[in-house]
């Protein structure tokens, strides 16, 4: 990812996303925390939030989030959708961890402090979608079901999608229990793959996983950008593992123009 500059806060955006036309995104991350329930200076965030629509010249008003819960549920952003979770998670668009749509904009947003979060950009019949794929999120499908979904609801073609994976806890550092890599193995296959083993526990690979999930709904891997920052030990970024209850979330943006 590339580094934006900016006085106050931290941005980053994938260059390959950048390049085109139809979409505006950036990755917010320290010291601006962009949840307003929790974490340091939770009570700015809301002022950050305006921030970034104003520089991705979006609208702030039509700021429209999912609660995030941990699944693998995503929905179309409808008319009276629009502007739901700007000022906090209590009225963002419940029981969901995605949206998509293909409004012109507006503007999606997720937060995270080291679950992945991925973006789908559809450039020939012009929708997004973003989802927060947390560990349970990821090995429920949450990734392969955003380009279903993509597919379903704007005829999107996998192979012509550009994807992205933002900044989360790497294969270095995210540790896991026994009791999750022997979920992952129910669900995938492949799961072994993922996981290295680590003292009595495990290092899983979530960015890996996710890439794995693009490219068997048939992103084409030279489409798909990786950030490649860990959050757990690159402390440009919130991480909830190393920051605890203080930290605050980083931010994901998206929209088309």
């Amino acid at each position: 990812m590339h580094e934006l500059p900016c006085q106050d806060g931290r941005f980053f955006e994938f260059p390959g996303l950048s390049a085109e036309a139809r979409l505006v995104h950036a990755f917010a991350a320290k010291p601006w925390n962009l949840a307003p329930h929790r974490g340091r200076d939770c009570e700015r965030a809301v002022e950050h939030r305006r921030v970034i629509c104003d520089m991705l010249g979006v609208s702030f008003e039509r700021l429209t989030s999912p609660r995030q819960v941990h699944g693998a549920e995503m929905l179309r952003v409808e008319k009276e959708d629009i502007g739901r979770g700007r000022l906090g998670r209590d009225d963002a668009v419940p029981f969901v961890d995605g949206l998509l749509t293909d409004r012109p904009g507006v503007p999606l947003i997720l937060l995270s402090a080291d679950c992945p979060l991925v973006l789908a950009f559809d450039p020939l019949h012009p929708a997004v979608g973003i989802v927060h794929a947390s560990w349970l999120g990821t090995v429920a499908g949450i990734t392969t079901r955003l380009i279903e979904r993509m597919r379903a609801e704007f005829l999107s073609d996998p192979s012509t999608l550009r994807a992205a994976i933002a900044p989360c806890a790497g294969p270095c550092c995210y540790e896991v229990g026994p009791e999750v890599r022997r979920i992952f193995r129910t669900r995938m296959p492949e799961a072994d793959v993922f996981f290295a083993p680590k003292d009595h526990k495990y290092l899983l690979d979530l960015p890996s996983a996710n890439v794995a999930q693009l490219t068997a709904a048939g992103v084409p891997p030279h489409r798909i950008e990786v950030a490649g920052a860990c959050t757990i030990c690159d402390t440009r970024f919130w991480s909830h593992r190393r920051d605890g209850p203080e930290a605050g979330r980083n931010a994901l943006v998206a929209a088309l123009r």
